[in-house]
């Protein structure tokens, strides 16, 4: 009998909140006003307190009869919020003293427990998100307000309305996730900053890196909040701090964003704003982790000495492809930031000693990648037996970043002498000197080779007297050279050129 009464309150309350999703402003019902005053606001208040969820027993297999009628109940004045908030702004502040942000908020934490079991509390979170963003979009005191609750007085780093959302098993809830994050960030400077300085928005940092890397949609809107996102964690200059944790944690997708930034950010003042010290010296360390993977792969196997034998070796694939990821957005940065030669970021280059990592992979990648002059000479060397061909020659081609490096190597030696000599007693000379052939795998590296060695040599007499020491002439020439007449020599001034034999 008390449980009978006991719904058919629920069921009275239910009804009176369909009431005020049936009279909420909407472009619609020019008759009902947009604004909404403060005794209105308290009574939604008031509904709210009154469908509040308890706390649900995880240990408990009996489902609450009540649930779901909350759940629409409160469906409904978070519709309510939702529209009034959106037709007018001055609705925000009003709602906001009435005790409805914090509504909203405790519906999310209390309703995104229930969603697997019970389908109208998962749409309830998703509107419930939507009301939010809302309620925050353009009042940057209520913006500010609750990113400093969420992220600071949370009892756990996963106890916030930002980490509910995105973690949704529903994709309209993670997506009203992201919209909520964005209008709280977006030209918003100190929020960005808490979000990277607590340890609860690294979390929320981390699983929007972790889903734009993973997004091989490049047009869809989802992408794109998430790019949104990423730069104005980028633009605050916080991602070294991001980068920089000890912990194993996938970063592609940091980089991936990073690498999109700076090539649609083409100019030494632009990269200035957001490239520190502190962020090269994290892209080292990542570069390092990532090159260590290879080695373990390719030198460190126990059961091959390389992959183009029988077997492919003992490693962790999923480790290859993070590495390779990692790579493939960190030699884009380098290769764009370098490409005009800033001084300030050149010296940040040699100071954490990139330079030294990008010539050390290269010379790995020369070792186990290394040149075919002609596709006969692959098909000699694929396997024979054993393991499938088209496998280990997927994953070695996974790594075909050699001309990226040379473009990086011949980057950074063309701004100094200093450079140059750095360059040169660290073995990236030779590198680039070894790579002054026709190579199948990557048709243009001679080209890219060429060019770097241009800037290597440019008023370095040492350099000069090595390279002609080592007979670059005679390394540089090759059969289809000779077929066409041409002929590789250098200059008095250290320049590499290419002429025609009489």
């Amino acid at each position: 009998m008390e449980q009978n009464e006991s719904i058919e309150h629920v069921r009275q309350l239910r009804q009176e909140c369909a009431e005020y999703r049936q009279r909420s402003p909407h472009p619609s019902r020019p008759h009902i006003s947009a604004s909404v005053d403060l005794t209105t606001w308290l009574d939604v208040h008031r509904l709210f307190e009154s469908l509040k969820v308890s706390p649900v027993d995880i240990a408990s297999d009996v489902e609450d009869p009540l649930l779901a009628i909350q759940a629409e109940g409160l469906t409904d004045l978070c519709l309510y919020v939702r529209n009034a908030a959106a037709m007018d702004n001055t609705n925000q502040d009003v709602a906001s003293s009435a005790g409805i942000v914090g509504d909203v908020r405790r519906t999310i934490s209390d309703m995104v427990q229930h969603e697997i079991s019970c389908s109208e509390a998962m749409r309830c979170v998703t509107v419930s998100a939507q009301a939010l963003s809302n309620l925050v979009t353009g009042n940057r005191r209520l913006q500010q307000s609750l990113v400093e609750q969420e992220l600071t007085t949370s009892v756990s780093v996963f106890d916030t309305v930002f980490c509910y959302l995105l973690s949704s098993i529903c994709s309209q809830t993670n997506t009203a996730g992201l919209v909520l994050l964005l209008n709280c960030l977006k030209d918003n400077s100190d929020a960005t900053a808490l979000l990277c300085d607590t340890e609860a928005g690294r979390l929320i940092a981390n699983k929007v890196g972790v889903l734009f890397g993973d997004n091989e949609n490049d047009e869809s809107d989802t992408k794109s909040m998430l790019y949104v996102i990423l730069s104005q964690i980028i633009e605050c200059g916080k991602l070294d701090m991001l980068l920089g944790g000890e912990a194993e944690m996938p970063v592609y997708g940091y980089l991936d964003a990073l690498a999109v930034y700076c090539n649609e950010h083409s100019t030494d003042a632009e990269y200035e704003k957001v490239i520190s010290k502190g962020l090269i010296a994290a892209l080292t360390r990542v570069l390092s982790k990532s090159r260590a993977v290879l080695v373990d792969s390719w030198e460190d196997t126990a059961d091959a000495q390389s992959l183009e034998q029988d077997t492919i070796g003992n490693f962790d694939l999923e480790d290859v492809m993070d590495a390779h990821r990692c790579l493939t957005a960190i030699v884009s940065i380098l290769g764009t930031v370098t490409t005009d030669g800033s001084a300030g970021i050149i010296d940040w280059l040699l100071e954490c000693e990139t330079i030294h990592m990008v010539i050390a992979l290269l010379g790995l990648l020369s070792k186990h990648l290394p040149r075919i002059e002609t596709a006969q000479e692959r098909q000699h060397n694929l396997p024979t037996s054993g393991a499938d061909p088209d496998n280990a020659d997927s994953v070695k081609r996974l790594f075909m970043f050699k001309c990226d490096l040379i473009r990086i190597i011949g980057n950074i030696g063309h701004t100094s002498t200093a450079a140059q000599d750095l360059v040169r007693e660290l073995g990236g000379l030779s590198l680039v000197l070894n790579h002054m052939k026709i190579d199948d795998n990557h048709p243009f590296i001679k080209e890219y080779a060429i060019v770097a060695l241009k800037g290597l040599l440019h008023n370095n007499r040492a350099s000069q007297d090595f390279v002609r020491e080592m007979n670059v002439i005679e390394a540089a020439q090759n059969p289809e050279l000779a077929k066409a007449g041409l002929q590789a020599f250098v200059n008095d001034d250290g320049h590499v050129s290419v002429k025609r034999v009489v």
